[in-house]
C-alpha cells in the first residue's frame, strides 16, 4: 500500500474535532509507516461512494471507511466490483458490527496498525433490491438487511437525527415499536443453500453477514461471516403481538435458540412480498425502501482487509 484515503463523516456522531482528531491519529500511523494519506470529509449523505471512487481514480489503493457501520455502507456503494479498491475500516460509530467481526480495536490508531498485517481478500456482498419513490433501486450490504420491524424502526429514526441517539435510547424506541405497532405478516419465498425452495409467513425477515452485531443483538445469530457463500436468513414468524415481544426479551436474556417464534436458515437469496401494509427495508441501518425486496449474494463483490486466520464464531443461532 502505497496511497490511502481516509473517509468521514465530520457529521456524524459527536462530529466536530473529536471525530477529525480521531481520524488524525489512524492517519498517523500510515505516515510514520510511508504511506502517503489524505484525510477526505464527506460532502453530505450519501457522498462518501463517490468520494471514495475519485480517491481511487487518482491513485490511492487503500481507501478506510472512519465511522460506524453507515458510513461503510455509503462507501460500499461506490467501491463494490472496483478493481484497484482495498477497503479497510476505522471503527468510529456505535455498532461496528464488521469492525467486530474482523476482531479490530475500538482505538482508531491500534485499528490501523492491526490491519497493516492484514491480508485484501474478495469477499461477497449482499445485494438487496426494494421500492423507492424514484422506483426500484439495488444497494449493496456488508452487514445486514432486513423487512419489516427493524426497516420501520430505521425509517421512523430518520427524521430524529439517529447519529444523535445513545444506544440505550435506541433499544427503548425499539422495545416501544415492537410492542405498540401492529405489523401485518408477509411471505418469505427463499431458495435453501441446497437448492430447495422454501415459503414462510413472517413478520421480520433479516439476511446477516456477521456473528455479532453488537450490543443487545449480539446473540442474535451465530456462525454467519462476510465470506460465506450463502446468507443467514432469521425469519420471525407472526402472530407480531406474541412473536416481537418474545424476540425482543430473548435479546435481553440471550435466548434466541429458545424462541419457537424465530427460525434460521441458509439460503442463496429470498424475496420478501404480499403484505397488506407498508413494509420498510433497511441496509446496514439505512433506510432505503419498502417491499418487495429481493435479497441476492454477489461473489468477489469487494476487496477487503481481513486477518490471515479468518476469525469464527460460534455455530448456531
Amino acid at each position: 500500500m502505497r496511497r490511502a484515503a481516509l473517509i468521514f463523516n465530520p457529521n456524524a456522531g459527536r462530529g466536530g474535532g473529536a471525530r477529525l482528531a480521531a481520524v488524525e491519529r489512524a492517519a498517523d500511523v500510515l505516515l510514520d509507516r510511508g504511506v502517503e494519506t489524505e484525510i477526505i470529509a464527506t460532502h453530505g449523505p450519501g457522498t462518501a461512494g463517490a468520494q471514495a471512487i475519485e480517491a481511487v481514480d487518482l491513485g490511492a489503493d487503500l481507501v478506510l471507511a472512519c465511522g460506524g457501520d453507515g458510513t461503510l455502507h455509503e462507501l460500499v456503494q461506490g467501491l463494490a466490483h472496483h478493481p484497484s479498491a482495498i477497503v479497510g475500516i476505522v471503527p468510529l460509530g456505535s455498532a461496528n458490527a464488521l469492525a467486530r467481526h474482523l476482531g479490530l480495536s475500538f482505538d482508531p490508531a491500534a485499528a490501523v496498525r492491526q490491519q497493516l498485517r492484514f491480508q485484501p481478500r474478495s469477499i461477497p456482498l449482499g445485494r438487496v433490491t426494494c421500492e423507492t419513490p424514484e422506483g426500484p433501486r439495488s444497494r449493496y450490504f456488508a452487514v445486514m438487511a432486513g423487512a419489516g420491524p427493524d426497516g420501520m424502526l430505521v425509517y421512523r429514526m430518520l427524521a430524529k437525527g439517529k447519529q444523535r441517539l445513545g444506544r440505550s435510547m435506541y433499544y427503548v424506541r425499539a422495545a416501544r415499536l415492537f410492542l405498540r405497532e401492529r405489523f401485518e405478516p408477509f411471505f418469505v419465498n427463499a431458495t435453501l443453500d441446497d437448492g430447495n425452495p422454501v415459503e414462510h409467513e413472517a413478520v421480520s425477515a433479516m439476511a446477516i453477514r456477521v456473528g455479532d452485531l453488537g450490543g443487545l443483538f449480539s446473540p442474535l445469530v451465530r456462525g454467519a461471516s462476510p465470506c460465506d457463500e450463502t446468507l443467514q436468513l432469521t425469519i420471525t414468524q407472526p402472530p407480531h403481538q406474541l412473536a416481537l415481544p418474545a424476540w425482543f426479551a430473548a435479546s435481553w436474556t440471550r435466548t434466541h435458540r429458545w424462541n419457537p417464534y424465530t427460525q434460521h436458515l441458509r439460503v442463496q437469496a429470498f424475496r420478501c412480498s404480499g403484505a397488506q401494509q407498508r413494509v420498510h427495508v433497511q441496509a446496514d441501518g439505512e433506510w432505503i425502501g419498502t417491499a418487495p425486496m429481493q435479497v441476492e449474494l454477489v461473489p468477489d463483490a469487494l476487496r477487503l482487509l481481513m486477518p490471515k486466520s479468518q476469525p469464527t464464531s460460534p455455530t448456531g443461532p
